[in-house]
């Protein structure tokens, strides 16, 4: 019930918050197409027609979405966390799960949106737009969601191997030096040691750079996800209950397919939708425009009066 309510209020936030500022761009589609496309986008548009009273509301839901938005994606991936945090099962009863998942789906969420981001920038060749600035800045983002995950991963470890008690010591273990080392340290290694020096010095913070280094630490939450689970199930709280584990076929199976289902529908909204905001675009240069003339008002007004040298 807990997965449920959480996951659909998060999936229903994102949405109407994703939603929003594409109705313009559905009303420039609607007037660019013909056919079912146009009978789409018309639906998408919402009869949006650009007035001044337009503008103001959808200005005003997309800030109030903006503020409701942060506080959902705490609270849902918090709850996730009281999955496991609220057993018996050891090394799940940790008060610092709350944040720790809160911090770990905001890294691997920056390390995927910006893995996408450069596939759509050379295979739609968005150069002008996804510029090169808009990578460092996402990047330093990635480096300070790795220095908490790092924190935060230290934390737990350090405290269970303090507190030393019996149930939880052979799942610590099992991590640290036994069968489950070899993924623990290739963790740590895709989310820590390999992209700490890419995002942190400044002239190995290219675009190839930081997609490798996103690659991997979308390899390391995949393998941290992998391990809270895996290593405590094996080792239960009750030590005659221990057993192996290894992904049957259909557990592999559905997890490729919802991968697969991820990537088609992401595709899908790719060829439908217009993958950089139209009418923010032409704020921008509006906004640019207004700066110019502000910073040079003399040359702007020889210019329109064609009193400006061919120099200028």
């Amino acid at each position: 019930m807990w997965d449920f309510i959480a996951i659909n209020t998060y999936l229903t936030g994102s949405v109407t918050y994703l939603y929003l500022p594409m109705i313009p761009d559905m009303a420039v589609a609607r007037d660019k197409s013909t056919g079912w496309r146009q009978k789409m986008y018309r639906l998408l548009a919402l009869g949006w027609r650009g007035t001044e009273r337009e503008w103001v509301r959808l200005e005003k839901a997309i800030s109030i979405m903006a503020l409701i938005i942060i506080p959902v994606a705490v609270s849902v991936h918090t709850i996730v966390s009281w999955d496991f945090a609220m057993t018996l099962m050891p090394m799940w009863r940790s008060t610092i799960f709350g944040p720790y998942f809160v911090v770990g789906a905001i890294f691997s969420g920056i390390a995927a949106l910006l893995i996408a981001m450069v596939l759509i920038r050379k295979y739609f060749k968005l150069q002008n737009y996804l510029q090169p600035v808009h990578f460092d800045n996402l990047a330093k983002m990635l480096l300070a969601m790795s220095l908490l995950w790092f924190y935060f991963t230290f934390t737990e470890y350090l405290v269970t191997w303090y507190g030393n008690e019996a149930p939880e010591m052979p799942v610590f273990w099992s991590k640290m030096s036994g069968r489950f080392a070899p993924l623990f340290w290739l963790m740590v290694t895709c989310n820590f040691i390999i992209p700490f020096p890419i995002l942190a010095i400044r002239k190995l913070r290219t675009i190839p750079l930081i997609f490798f280094a996103s690659v991997c630490i979308l390899v390391g939450m995949w393998l941290e996800r992998f391990l809270i689970i895996v290593p405590t199930l094996t080792h239960p709280f009750l030590p005659y209950n221990y057993g192996t584990y290894w992904p049957s076929l259909t557990e592999a199976s559905i997890a490729t397919g919802t991968l697969g289902l991820f990537v088609l529908l992401y595709f899908l909204f790719a060829k439908f939708s217009p993958m950089i905001s139209i009418w923010e675009i032409q704020e921008g240069y509006q906004v640019a425009s207004h700066t110019i003339e502000s910073h040079h008002p003399v040359s702007i007004g020889q210019k329109s009066a064609g009193d400006v040298h061919p120099a200028h």
